[in-house]
């Protein structure tokens, strides 16, 4: 199973070790993270981050946590089913 987060938050140093954190605890390492502020004024981060072979309960779990995050706006989340 798949799963991708897009995460949009404010541009804190703090930010990515708190949207790692959840996955740590979890027992996850992501297939992909890629953080960027290029767009705007450079006061808001978005984070593309990805999952390989993670149960869909775990990645919900991640979902969850991620949207209670300190400096965290928005979370688009995509869990693709297993085949």
């Amino acid at each position: 199973m798949k799963a991708l987060f897009v995460i949009t938050g404010v541009t804190d140093p703090g930010l990515l070790p708190r949207i790692i954190e959840p996955l740590a605890k979890l027992g996850q390492v992501p297939a992909r993270v890629h953080a960027t502020r290029e767009s705007g004024d450079g006061s808001e981060m978005t984070v593309d981050l990805r999952l390989a072979g993670v149960p869909a309960t775990t990645a919900e779990r991640i979902e969850f946590a991620l949207r209670a995050i300190v400096g965290v706006h928005q979370v688009f989340a995509v869990i693709e089913p297993a085949e």
